[in-house]
């Protein structure tokens, strides 16, 4: 007997089959032959622009969809359609039809507007958007401990822990432990490589970063003022460096760091310091400078700035499984996600939320803060309205699966970072992979 799941599926592609059908019949049906345009009357700017009616409802990314009214003319680059604040494409115009495809992540519940000349106008009824949420592992291997070069399919990690990606999606994984190295993921030509693997000044390499410009990648290392950086420029090479205390700064110690960070205000590198320090130095000259002193003392920390609020650092404290903010212009500390809870797993309000063992964070470009919740063997996300949620794995339960939410499982999750297409990479830590997920 088929289950309700594959005639639910069944049901959805057949109305997606017929959809497609009808899209193709509607506009495959002009004799205009001009690149992105058919058939209809032009747009007319003495008369109004109206809209009446969107079909299909509901969908996901890159769902077609039909937009009936009037007045739409046949330009489609003179036409811009929204679900909500994201732009969606318009593939065509036929004066009372446009044809659009559903954009990536709008929000679950869509407004659609439609702008034309001067006119803009919002449908009244919303389009419902349904996510997809997956899980699957790129590289690496469960029962394999050990550093192995290769293709994806045969490569090795050997205790990775922070990840960081460039402009040009590179994937950076720092592994830690008795073997520390700097491997580098290039998904398009299928290769995992080591940077470097030996020779470490410092201590151990912690969370990579990348520059203002997304090109250098620069780690901090556990001990004093050790930096090392890798320019694409030197075809890789590591360089070891220390920051110097600016002329006009005051003393600080630098001592034990594990995250750092790239603001596009003023191009800088911070980066927080066990005792408590909060430091900013200039990539370039390497001159530093002691910004705040007592941000949370006694606790590892990584930190990333908001992506549209860049005065915004976000900062996670291991020892205290809590998020905190400050603000690089006001100089203003504020506490925001988990803040005075104890150890656990408490999904709803940031204020609410309960956390694990917080390790590094990052965010999307739509203003979603992810969270390696190492703890709890999960992935949290805090959404740009203050809600925290558990996007995959299964909280308290450590194991290996790929799939969907409600079956992916990971072990001891440290590591995250997010690429230009918006999905988020994981170094999966006690697994010995980095896992990709996808939310579409």
């Amino acid at each position: 007997m088929e289950n309700k799941a594959s005639i639910t599926f069944s049901k959805k592609a057949c109305f997606v089959g017929v959809i497609s059908l009808l899209i193709a019949f509607i506009f495959g049906c002009s004799d205009d032959k001009d690149s992105g345009r058919s058939g209809g009357a032009p747009y007319d700017p003495s008369k109004p622009v109206k809209i009446s009616t969107f079909y299909p409802d509901s969908g996901g990314m890159a769902t077609d969809v039909i937009i009936e009214g009037e007045n739409f003319g046949t330009d489609p680059s003179q036409v811009q359609v929204f679900y909500n604040k994201k732009q969606a494409a318009v593939i065509n115009a036929q004066g009372d039809k446009l044809y659009v495809i559903t954009p990536r992540l709008p929000g679950d519940t869509c407004y659609i507007t439609v702008i034309v000349g001067k006119d803009t106008l919002v449908f009244d009824n919303a389009f419902q958007y349904t996510s997809v949420t997956r899980v699957t592992t790129i590289a690496g291997n469960p029962d394999v401990n050990e550093e192995i070069d290769g293709t994806l399919l045969s490569a090795g990690f050997y205790d990775p822990r922070y990840v960081a990606i460039d402009a040009e999606d590179n994937i950076f994984v720092c592994e830690f432990s008795d073997h520390p190295a700097l491997r580098r993921i290039n998904m398009e030509k299928n290769e995992v490589t080591t940077i470097k693997n030996a020779n470490w000044v410092g201590g151990s390499p912690n969370a990579p970063a990348v520059d203002a410009d997304g090109k250098v990648v620069l780690i901090p290392m556990d001990a004093g003022k050790t930096f090392y950086e890798f320019d694409p420029e030197r075809l890789w090479d590591g360089k070891k460096f220390e920051i110097m205390l600016a002329e006009d700064s005051k003393p600080f110690t630098s001592q034990w760091k594990h995250g750092v960070a790239s603001c596009q205000i003023d191009r800088m590198m911070y980066y927080r310091s066990y005792a408590g320090e909060l430091i900013k130095f200039d990539p370039n000259t390497k001159k530093a400078w002691l910004v705040a002193e007592n941000v949370q003392p006694g606790a590892d920390g990584w930190q990333v700035f908001h992506p549209q609020h860049p005065e915004l650092l976000y900062l996670s404290f291991r020892e205290y499984r809590y998020i905190g903010i400050y603000n690089i212009l006001t100089n203003e500390y504020t506490t925001y996600a988990g803040y005075g809870q104890t150890t656990g797993h408490q999904d709803g309000d940031v204020k609410d939320a309960i956390f694990g063992e917080i390790q590094q964070i990052c965010f999307d470009h739509d203003g979603n803060l992810f969270v390696a919740d190492k703890g709890n063997h999960c992935i949290r996300k805090i959404s740009p309205e203050g809600v925290v949620s558990t996007v995959v794995g299964l909280p308290g339960k450590s194991g290996y699966k790929d799939g969907d939410p409600e079956v992916a499982m990971f072990n001891g999750p440290t590591g995250v970072a997010v690429d230009s297409e918006g999905t988020i990479y994981i170094a999966d830590r006690d697994n010995n992979c980095i896992r990709k997920l996808s939310i579409e």
